[in-house]
């Protein structure tokens, strides 16, 4: 098989020490068309919410995600040391231009406190240990939704089997079929044309439109589509990657070749195998409706 196929659902976890406490964060999927993002964040947190969408987006490219972030204990009130650093020296520069008296460590964190609060809001990148436990999470989500990606395959490939082979059935009776209609077809009409047609047409118009009606129950060519539609399908997912859409075009183009076959045929057995197929086709497409 080619790339891993994923599906949609999953999630992950992860929980540790990180530059805002200690901290718990879960990672699910859902079904989705395209791509959201939730996320739920403490207030503490709420610099990094563009950081967090971004690492997602890198990772995931289908689904309904949500993130949650919970600090089990909050971390330090302390702004960090740098930090501290630069107010300090910003201070007593302007402490030794006014000529005033250096400034205090209660002075200095003050200042340092009253900044961190201001720009709170402001974007900012995650830092290393925080990124790397939503890294973890995000893994282990990926890595279950790659899980249920292989069982997914398997079992649409286990339906679309049953598929060809009731496919495969119907194809073996068909040419007898449309042989078989047009001899009763044209028993019929030369009986009735007997009966109830004084001047009756000449056999070979006869013959002809006989051919040109029972043609018409012929399945030969939905059975060739319905087999290059088969193929196709084992192929994308042998190739893998994201395949979700592509699977929902042709299980789509599937059931209407299954419907029309359904249609043209006169034959109880075929009838009654269409109905099965159908079943097997939602089947499938309840299946790929999960995958990315």
């Amino acid at each position: 098989m080619g790339q891993p196929l994923q599906s949609m659902t999953g999630v992950g976890f992860a929980a540790g020490p990180s530059e805002v406490g200690d901290v718990r964060i879960e990672v699910r999927s859902i079904n989705g068309r395209g791509l959201a993002i939730k996320l739920r964040l403490p207030t503490a947190c709420s610099a990094y919410e563009a950081a967090i969408d971004e690492l997602l987006r890198g990772r995931v490219q289908r689904g309904t995600l949500t993130a949650v972030l919970e600090r089990q204990t909050a971390g330090t009130a302390l702004p960090d040391a740098a930090a501290m650093a630069t107010v300090a020296r910003g201070l007593r520069d302007l402490a030794a231009q006014l000529q005033l008296d250096p400034p205090r460590l209660a002075d200095v964190l003050g200042v340092a406190l009253a900044a961190r609060q201001g720009d709170a809001m402001t974007s900012r990148p995650l830092p290393p240990a925080l990124g790397a436990l939503f890294e973890r999470a995000v893994g282990e989500l990926l890595a279950r939704r790659a899980d249920e990606g292989r069982g997914t395959a398997a079992a649409i490939l286990a339906e679309l089997a049953a598929h060809e082979a009731l496919a495969a059935a119907a194809a073996a009776r068909a040419p007898s079929l449309v042989a078989a209609y047009r001899e009763r077809l044209l028993q019929r009409v030369q009986e009735f044309t007997a009966q109830h047609v004084p001047d009756a047409s000449p056999a070979a118009d006869l013959v002809r439109e006989v051919a040109l009606y029972a043609d018409r129950v012929d399945v030969a060519e939905e059975l060739q589509r319905l087999a290059a539609h088969t193929a196709e399908l084992r192929a994308v997912l042998q190739r893998g990657g994201e395949v979700g859409k592509r699977l929902e075009f042709l299980l789509q183009e599937l059931h209407r070749e299954t419907n029309t076959l359904g249609a043209k045929t006169p034959d109880a057995a075929i009838a009654h195998a269409v109905v099965a197929m159908k079943a097997h086709i939602e089947r499938m497409k309840e299946q790929a409706a999960n995958l990315q």
